[in-house]
C-alpha cells in the first residue's frame, strides 16, 4: 500500500470520484482493499483533490476519517456483560434498550434468550445502535411485564465503528485548485461542482 502523507502533497494511488458521492454504505471503494467486485464508497481516510477554476459557490460534504463518535454501536455480544438478568421478560421478540448516559444518536435493539420466570439468560444484538460509550449501562425496556419484574442491564464494554450517517458530514466550500485539508471516509454531497471535478488520492 502506498504512503500518502498529507504534509508533502505525494500521492501513490489515485480514482475519480464518479459513483463514489453519497450516503455512506460501510463497503470499500478502493480496488486494493476490496477485491470483491462489488465496490462501495467507503474511501478509508483519502484525501480529494478538486477543480472549483470555474464555478462559483462550489461545497463539498465530507465525513472525516475515523468517524465520528456518533456511529460507535455495539455489534456483538463481546461488546457487553449482563449485569443483571432481570425477570419477567418474553423471548425472542426485539425490544428497545435505554442508555444510562444518553447522547445524540440511536438506541440498541436486542432479542432475549429467557428461562423460567422470564429470566434472561442470553442477549442478541439486533440493531447496534449509535453514539455509545464503553461504560454505558443499557436497560431493556418490555412493557407489559407483570408487577414485580426486575430490569435486566447490560453494560458495555467495547464499542466499534458504525456506519455513520450523512448528518455527521462536514461541508467545505472550495475555489480554484486543491486538496481539502483533511482525511476523509465518504463524500456525502456536492454542490456547485461535479464529480468529473474531483479526484480521490492515497
Amino acid at each position: 500500500m502506498s504512503k500518502f502523507p498529507i504534509d508533502t502533497g505525494i500521492a501513490g494511488k489515485a480514482m475519480a470520484a464518479t459513483g463514489i458521492v453519497g450516503t455512506p454504505n460501510g463497503i470499500p471503494a478502493w480496488p486494493f482493499e476490496n477485491q470483491t467486485g462489488t465496490y462501495g464508497n467507503l474511501l478509508n481516510g483519502s484525501v480529494v483533490w478538486y477543480n472549483a477554476l470555474t464555478q462559483t459557490g462550489a461545497q463539498i460534504s465530507v465525513i472525516p476519517a475515523g468517524t465520528s463518535k456518533a456511529s460507535l454501536e455495539v455489534k456483538t455480544n463481546a461488546d457487553f456483560t449482563i449485569l443483571t438478568a432481570g425477570s419477567g421478560y418474553t423471548g425472542n421478540i426485539e425490544l428497545q434498550t435505554t442508555d444510562s448516559n444518553p447522547r445524540s444518536g440511536t438506541l440498541v435493539k436486542v432479542k432475549l434468550t429467557v428461562g423460567a420466570g422470564g429470566v434472561v439468560t442470553a442477549v442478541e444484538v439486533t440493531d447496534g445502535g449509535s453514539g455509545l460509550q464503553v461504560g454505558d449501562v443499557l436497560t431493556v425496556v418490555e412493557a407489559g411485564r407483570a408487577g414485580g419484574s426486575t430490569d435486566c442491564t447490560l453494560k458495555i464494554t467495547k464499542v466499534q465503528r458504525g456506519i455513520p450517517t450523512a448528518g455527521e458530514a462536514v461541508e467545505f466550500k472550495v475555489q480554484g485548485c486543491g486538496v481539502l485539508p483533511i482525511a476523509i471516509d465518504y463524500i456525502t454531497a456536492i454542490n456547485n461542482i461535479t464529480a468529473t471535478e474531483l479526484v480521490i488520492c492515497k
